[in-house]
């Protein structure tokens, strides 16, 4: 392959959004753009990913207390992003990112070794030992047997010597070759240490080592390399990737290379303070594949506390917002339309093939297309191509550190909640898949990961910067990986108007952590989670002081922030995390949190010494010096590995009861203590307390190619320590139901009929049928048609509005309801929709009615026990409407309509809420005495929600077309017989205007056409635009989305129109509109 040079053009933005700290006070925020090029060199087969600056984007958690923007580079939250971590009022958070990191090498001291020899000097002194492994050990591997497995690739690439500080001597020239015998003779091959050689017909490695050192401990320093960490050497860094040593073929990956030992690799976005050399970046053409850019957040978010209406950064998919959505083709219509580009929620289903009738098993969970896992969803995807430009490059043009791209794609969701059970709570659910080579997606059972037409996802390996694939496209099978995240907490930092310097005292924190185990219907559960609170609760204003009981809490203006890792991959082989000689893990098994520490982020991993509040240079920031092993000892930080540390990183970095012995016997690789807190000198400095920040991690298992693996965390917000618990059990429930809460019906699926002076809605009835993912109850009650005159902007008149107690608006009286009569309700199955299925088993039956105003939220009705008799059709009537799979039993008619104004309707259905386990009723035992009874509630018969139950809730009412039960109509717009009326609407079309049928597609509509009509567009210099053919017998209305016939967007400007009725003698109607932007 030879050096290709290419012109090419690069479209850039950055938009970049400060905050000062005192440990951040000389960062510089007008980052360059390393990407930017007018000319570039490419090596490889491949043309080079575009500018990844260009496929960044923000979204915005909001829905419930906790509140963020949320980041597609690895960051998920940052401070440089406003709001960052709000809970109430202030914000906690200064960072939380996503981490995945690999081995280097594996250590000697894994196997087993037999001594065969010792060559001593004339004087006796040991000068280099020969030892070969061992196959007999009863419970080390044979190193052998591990580099050279009975069936797949080998393992191993070669043999490091003296390593340390994520480096060491990787000599390839050392190697002797053996040339067959019985093995007694392997010692006279070998004239110095650092030598190594293979008898592949004894199946022996053997290697000599320095005086009599023994490689079954590590501080013999004989490492076995990983391929992925053998790469090929830097030559030069360019402008938009690093030039390496692809040997005088320039065929990369190839055995002409210069190779070099690059280590271990934590691939992460916390680190470096310049935003654009973060280890993730967003997947090359996210902008296309996973959002879009038409949209911005200013249009969004633009009357947010958060942004302004002038804002043009690009926004995430977000669930609630269909136009954030990106778009593909629709190949039955020829139209483009948006598509979500997340995964939807799960029902839990016992009926469903080998489900064992655990919330735990995944085979008793089916996704439901088109409902959504929370109240606002955010999707992003990102990966790992460019980790290498955070590198620092020396000028002899020698990489400082040594991080490189591993080929991982990240497709991660952030989840926030606006109903009060889960406004606490923020989930984070992710996937991981190893696209470093040529692959084919499956998940850890082997099974196919399907797209949406049924075919296993595959796909070409990642293409790097310079246009080549990691190992000449085969990638890499991983092992020992591990995942995790980093967050910061600092209580306080800031307030809703940003970063806010009177608030931040990051460095007065505390730190505990909680463990418990508990029960609900039967399901056993686990709390394992970290928390950060101020130290002594006084941070600008007073609030929660975490060191309780010595320091009594001063006020109540803010609480505690926890955090919690949930999914995990599963084990690949067997893990004894306490080193106690027996399995913890076993393979199979989901790893859960097998590691977790805390540093004080002034020794976080990468520093070269302890920094201060006062410091000049902090490592990450441009020109800083970051310690060469960054990469290894965050590493090792995720998969509690102490082996060769330094005395300051062990203080660092490695916490045991006394901090100030450290005794190795008390020291806990995978879990730190907190027990001798007080006593680290990070928190006896002046003032006292900690900057705290938490690695959380689940390791080691093993990434071959395609594989893609889950993970998931939580964070929670409490107001006390006791709040913080109860919002973490809650969560556990959550993350039971698939990080879902107490979820409503089905949303029903709706169709719309339009005449003269009436609209006819037809909706069915799959709500009836469906229950609520936590509980399992049948819980449906009743519908609501809602009616809007604006698209839904608003679903009535000010008299419509509710209020809550508090005067804050809480939603909309529906303009019709209907509901479930007292009958109904009464013999109504607890668990199924059927009233067949509990026929005459009160334990079974609800045994009441449901009506009046919802005990919880009493400003929302429950219904009157309507029934559904004026609604629902015979089984003879029942509706079905071509390319709709959809049965309609139910019809409402709206004759209070005027013909030819657009009409928005809703249908939803909602629940009966969760009634509390037991009715107390009194009864009168004579003489003004009365007895209190406490009778079971069958309508909960699992104590859900115990003691005090919890309120009705509907689905979501849709916000475009595109949601099943949202639909728009004009009534009375019906094929005419004539011209003379023909318009367009709206006339002038304003961009943004908001009119327009899906939101995602700017259009105009052509009205009062007849049946069959040729509509033509021109320019008014003649020049033709596009034409649009309109046949419809029910229908007067046309659509247009003022593209060209090039699909090109058109300009502003004044239109011709030229309307010409099929099979007619009327004259051509001519009109025109205009398009002002």
């Amino acid at each position: 392959m030879k050096l290709i040079l290419k012109i090419v053009p690069i479209l850039v933005f950055i938009n970049v959004v400060s905050a000062i700290d005192l440990r951040m006070k000389d960062r510089d925020h007008a980052s360059p753009d390393p990407y930017r090029s007018s000319a570039v060199a490419k090596i490889g087969d491949h043309p080079f990913p575009t500018n990844p600056m260009n496929d960044r984007a923000r979204g915005y958690i909001d829905q419930g207390r906790v509140k963020s923007a949320i980041t597609n580079y690895g960051s998920f939250i940052n401070w440089d992003s406003h709001p960052s971590g709000i809970w109430g009022d202030y914000s906690y958070l200064p960072a939380v990112s996503f981490i995945a990191a690999i081995p280097g090498h594996k250590n000697t001291a894994h196997f087993s070794w037999t001594p065969l020899e010792t060559i001593q000097d004339p004087d006796g002194a040991p000068l280099y030992s020969i030892w070969e492994s061992n196959s007999e050990h009863p419970t080390k591997p044979d190193a052998y047997e591990a580099w050279y497995p009975a069936t797949g690739d080998t393992i191993f690439k070669g043999i490091l010597f003296e390593l340390g500080e994520d480096d060491g001597l990787y000599l390839p020239e050392n190697e002797k070759i053996y040339p067959g015998g019985n093995g007694n003779d392997y010692p006279d091959f070998f004239d110095a240490e650092k030598q190594f050689m293979f008898d592949h017909g004894n199946r022996k490695i053997i290697i000599s080592t320095f005086g009599e050192s023994d490689p079954e401990k590590t501080s013999t320093r004989v490492g076995l390399i990983y391929p992925w960490a053998l790469r090929p050497k830097l030559i030069s860094r360019e402008d938009q990737f690093d030039f390496y040593d692809y040997g005088e073929d320039l065929e990369e990956w190839t055995n002409d290379d210069d190779y070099a030992y690059y280590g271990a690799n934590a691939a992460e976005s916390h680190f470096i303070g310049a935003d654009y050399k973060t280890d993730w970046h967003a997947s090359t053409f996210s902008r296309l594949n996973s959002h879009q850019t038409e949209n911005n957040a200013g249009d969004i978010f633009g009357g947010t506390p958060w942004t302004d209406a002038g804002d043009t950064y690009p926004v995430l998919a977000h669930s609630a917002y269909s136009e954030t959505w990106p778009l593909k083709l629709n190949e039955a219509t020829g139209e483009m339309e948006a598509f979500w580009p997340g995964w939807w929620a799960q029902d839990y289903n016992v009926n469903l093939p080998g489900c064992e009738q655990s919330r735990k098993d995944p085979d008793c969970w089916e996704e439901v297309p088109g409902r959504f896992v929370s109240d606002m969803d955010i999707y992003m995807e990102l990966d790992d191509r460019w980790s290498h430009r955070a590198n620092n490059v020396n000028t002899n043009n020698e990489y400082e550190q040594t991080g490189y791209p591993m080929g991982l794609r990240v497709m991660a969701e952030a989840h926030s909640y606006g109903v009060s059970y889960a406004e606490d709570i923020m989930f984070v659910t992710v996937k991981v898949r190893n696209e470093s080579g040529d692959w084919c997606a499956e998940d850890e059972d082997g099974n196919p990961v399907l797209d949406n037409t049924g075919a296993q996802l595959c796909g070409d390996g990642m293409i790097m910067p310079d246009g080549t694939q990691l190992n000449h496209g085969k990638g890499f099978n991983y092992s020992d990986m591990s995942l995790g995240f980093y967050m910061d907490g600092d209580v306080l930092m800031g307030d809703w108007g940003g970063y806010n310097g009177g608030l931040h005292t990051n460095d007065d924190d505390f730190m505990k952590y909680y463990w418990e185990k508990f029960e609900v219907n039967n399901e056993k559960m686990l709390i394992s989670m970290a928390m950060i609170g101020d130290h002594d609760g006084l941070s600008g204003v007073a609030g929660y002081a975490l060191d309780t009981p010595a320091v009594a809490s001063p006020g109540t203006e803010f609480g505690v922030v926890a955090t919690q890792l949930l999914d995990s991959p599963r084990a690949t082989k067997e893990i004894d995390l306490d080193q106690d000689g027996a399995t913890d893990i076993y393979p199979g098994e989901p790893l859960k949190m097998t590691d977790w520490h805390w540093v004080d982020w002034y020794q976080r991993p990468g520093v070269v010494q302890p920094e201060g509040n006062s410091s000049s240079c902090y490592a990450g920031s441009e020109g800083c010096p970051v310690a060469k092993n960054k990469e290894e000892i965050l590493y090792k930080l995720m998969v509690g590995d102490t082996s060769n540390l330094s005395e300051g990183e062990k203080a660092w970095h490695f916490h045991t009861l006394n901090p100030g012995t450290d005794l190795g016997t008390e020291l806990n690789p995978h879990f730190d203590s907190i027990e001798g807190l007080k006593e680290e000198p990070v928190y006896e400095r002046d003032p006292e307390g900690l900057d705290c920040v938490l690695i959380l991690s689940c390791g080691p298992f093993d990434l071959p190619v395609g594989r893609e693996v889950p993970f998931s965390f939580c964070i929670i917000f409490g107001q006390t320590e006791d709040d913080l618990k109860n919002n973490a059990r809650f969560a556990q429930v959550m993350y039971n139901s698939r990080y879902q809460g107490f979820t409503p019906p089905s949303r029903p699926t709706v169709h719309a009929e339009t005449n003269r002076g009436e609209v006819k809605i037809y909706w069915n009835d799959v709500a009836e049928n469906s229950r609520d993912v936590v509980t399992g109850y049948a819980d449906f009650e009743g519908y609501k048609i809602y009616k809007s005159r604006d698209g839904g902007s608003s679903w009535g008149t000010a008299a419509d509005m509710i209020f809550d107690n508090d005067g804050i608006f809480a939603g909309w009286t529906p303009y019709r309801q209907f509901d479930l009569s007292e009958e109904e309700d009464s013999l109504h199955c607890a668990y199924s929709g059927d009233p067949e299925d509990c026929e005459g088993d009160p334990t079974q039956q609800r045994g009441h009615g449901i009506s009046e105003y919802d005990p919880y939220f009493p400003w929302f009705s429950l219904g009157e026990n309507t029934g559904f008799s004026s609604i629902r059709l015979d089984s003879s009537e029942w509706r079905t409407f071509p390319g709709d799979t959809a049965t309609y039993k139910y019809m409402f008619i709206d004759s209070n309509v005027v013909d030819g104004l657009e009409y928005s309707y809703s249908v939803v259905a909602y629940d009966m809420g969760v009634e509390p386990p037991t009715i107390i009723t009194y009864q009168d035992i004579g003489n003004g005495e009365f007895e209190e009874i406490l009778e079971t509630n069958y309508s909960n018969p699992d104590k859900w929600a115990d003691p005090d139950g919890y309120a009705s809730i509907e689905n979501s009412k849709g916000t475009t077309i595109l949601d099943p039960n949202f639909v728009q109509v004009y009534p009375g717009v019906v094929p005419v017989e004539d011209l003379s009326k023909v318009g367009v609407v709206p006339n002038p079309y304003r961009a943004r205007s908001g009119f327009t049928e899906t939101e995602h597609l700017r259009q105009v509509r052509f009205t009062n056409l007849p049946e069959k009509c040729t509509i033509n567009v021109f320019t008014l210099t003649g020049e033709h635009v596009n034409t649009i053919e309109h046949e419809n017998s029910e229908s007067g209305n046309a659509w247009w989305d003022m593209r060209t016939v090039n699909n090109q967007e058109i300009a502003p400007g004044l239109y011709l129109f030229h309307v010409e009725q099929a099979g007619s003698s009327n004259e051509p109607f001519i009109g025109k509109f205009a398009v002002i932007r």
